[in-house]
């Protein structure tokens, strides 16, 4: 009975070891992978509109359903500028950490309006909090405009739905004047 119940509870505690790596890992992996793929001939801090193939293989929708555009992004040395135009439809900006944890999401509904920039910084640490550099009015904590992430690096995806697939042409147009751009820190 005592080894029945050995092997069950070293099966229960294999079980959840497997669970908990998976449910901790496989996502940091997975979104490696897709921003990884391609990587290298992506710019950093550089906003990129999706082909259909590009568009298939990060989001799963085929070019008739949607209009995208992504920007790596790395802001280690400066803060992220966002300038987002977007056309008059349901639309989303998301921003991932690179380990897959969605840091940042705004859509059409939430913002009201459909051009507008949005200022990506890099959260204090923990140093910076108990040294007291950061005062509470200097700090502006996703007012909605800009928004303080814990991760230098990651990705952000533009999304917007079509109708019709005969508006991907205007709604690309649109799209296009948006733009990611890394702005050098203030000393």
């Amino acid at each position: 009975m005592r080894s029945a119940l050995f092997w069950l509870a070293v099966a229960f505690f294999i079980g959840a070891v497997s669970h908990l790596s998976y449910v901790l890992i496989a996502p940091s992996f997975a979104m490696q992978r897709l921003i990884g793929t391609g990587q290298a001939d992506t710019p950093v801090n550089r906003f990129v509109l999706l082909d259909a193939p590009e568009q298939m293989r990060l989001l799963g929708e085929a070019e008739g359903e949607a209009v995208s555009a992504k920007c790596l992004f790395d802001i280690s040395k400066g803060e992220l500028l966002v300038t987002a135009e977007m056309p008059d439809t349901f639309w989303s900006l998301t921003l991932y950490s690179d380990k897959g944890a969605d840091l940042y999401t705004i859509n059409d509904r939430q913002a009201g309006i459909d051009r507008f920039k949005l200022t990506v910084k890099r959260a204090p640490g923990i140093i910076d909090l108990l040294r007291g550099d950061q005062s509470e009015t200097t700090r502006a904590l996703s007012d909605g405009w800009s928004v303080e992430i814990p991760e230098p690096t990651g990705i952000a995806v533009f999304w917007m739905a079509l109708d019709y697939p005969e508006q991907r042409k205007l709604f690309t147009d649109i799209l296009s004047r948006s733009s990611c751009a890394l702005t050098p820190e203030a000393s």
